[in-house]
């Protein structure tokens, strides 16, 4: 099936030309003579390519791209104009056009004008491939992540679990004495109703009393309660922060509670830091909801804490007794919001700074470590979010690591 194509011209000679010279390659070629047709028939049809020449009547090219490209992604696009106006050419390459041809008098750019078409539709569809592939890679990722996490997770629902089962049982138990109790004072009810009163009732009830403990009990239920109570709130919290790190990533940014997803994604990995540090959240409480995926900052997250908890694992090895402290800190910079995770750890030596962030690189042993977490957290951060990320460290006393997002979607490009 030939490719294709949608060519916006005014001058209907260069319109045939170009169209027959694109056909005789192979390409399906349909013309419209003005921005507005152009616009028109892009609506109602889809193509693999789009020539746009910048000078016509009504709307001009520039202006053709910038509607399309604000109303969804801009497929593979070359703008062809007789001008060669290096300010319309800048503005065109903002806006994600491919490639940029001038015409020339001989009309020679016609004639290469096939190449670059092959040339740019190639290129998108080796971007999308790469993109299918960073996306299987970073849910490849996110499952071996969720596998290693598992056994620390299971521990942490176990434990309250455990106590939540004990105090059921506790209060079973206090239940049954209870009853009993209120059954020896109904009979004694009636019996004072009904002028019935014996010793042997009242010393049966006044034993029950003393069986049921009830100074034991109104000081030991209420706190088996709230024990109860708070262990629920754990296992769900606990709960809630897989649910919203393995939820599929939704295509659309929305404003989220920055501070929320950062102690989900704290929570997520709990079990990975609470041997190795203390950890201390300190976060901006009048930080704005954050236009992002909150699945992926859940994974940032995650990735960057049990990072630092790795590293002050590996520094305890080699200077134990120092106490070690991991904290983790939000706050509002201007048009950004920041993610700060600081540890105590080994640092970074400056012959890998420059490596940090590279695919596949770690410095663990074998099987220990894909090298895929800060690559993935990076991808998500500047790729996905349009932020920063960078670090601080002083090699042997440990390291910060710094996530900047764009507050709003719209002020990706902007704060750049």
């Amino acid at each position: 099936m030939s490719m294709r194509l949608l060519y916006m011209e005014d001058d209907a000679a260069q319109a045939r030309l170009v169209q027959k010279c694109l056909e005789r390659a192979g390409y399906t070629v349909e013309v419209a003579g003005d921005g507005r047709a152009g616009l028109a028939q892009f609506a109602a049809n889809q193509y693999d390519a789009l020539i746009i020449d910048q000078t016509m009547p009504g709307l001009s090219g520039l202006e053709v791209i910038r509607a399309i490209s604000e109303a969804g992604p801009l497929p593979p696009t070359i703008m062809v104009t007789g001008t060669g106006n290096e300010q319309i050419a800048i503005e065109a390459m903002k806006l994600g056009v491919s490639d940029y041809l001038v015409k020339d008098l001989e009309g020679g750019f016609v004639n290469v004008l096939p190449l670059v078409v092959g040339r740019t539709i190639e290129q998108r569809q080796t971007l999308v491939e790469k993109q299918r592939m960073e996306r299987e890679l970073a849910q490849a990722q996110k499952l071996k992540a969720i596998g290693q996490l598992a056994a620390g997770i299971a521990h942490e629902i176990n434990t309250p679990t455990q106590y939540i089962g004990d105090n059921a049982r506790f209060l079973q138990n206090a239940f049954t004495d209870i009853g009993g109790l209120l059954d020896a004072y109904d009979r004694l009810l009636h019996a004072v109703e009904n002028g019935t009163v014996t010793d042997a009732l009242i010393d049966e009830v006044e034993a029950k009393q003393r069986g049921a403990d009830l100074d034991y009990l109104t000081a030991e239920i209420p706190q088996a309660i709230q024990q109860s109570l708070e262990g629920v709130e754990h296992v769900a919290g606990i709960v809630g922060a897989i649910k919203e790190y393995a939820h599929p990533a939704s295509v659309q940014k929305q404003p989220v509670d920055l501070n929320h997803a950062v102690e989900g994604g704290i929570t997520m990995c709990r079990n990975e830091w609470k041997d190795a540090a203390e950890l201390v959240t300190d976060f901006d409480l009048a930080l704005p909801p954050v236009a992002c995926l909150s699945s992926d900052i859940h994974r940032v997250v995650v990735n960057l804490v049990v990072n630092a908890a790795h590293a002050i694992n590996t520094a305890a090895q080699n200077e134990p007794g120092r106490k070690r402290q991991i904290v983790v800190r939000t706050r509002h910079d201007g048009p950004w919001a920041e993610i700060r995770v600081e540890d105590s750890g080994t640092g970074i030596p400056d012959d890998l700074r420059e490596r940090i962030f590279e695919p596949f690189f770690t410095t663990k042993d074998v099987g220990q470590g894909t090298g895929q977490g800060l690559a993935l957290t990076r991808a998500a951060v500047v790729d996905k979010h349009g932020g920063t990320i960078d670090f601080e460290t002083v090699p042997g006393r440990g390291a910060t690591f710094i996530v900047r997002l764009p507050i709003r979607a719209t002020d990706a490009a902007s704060v750049k």
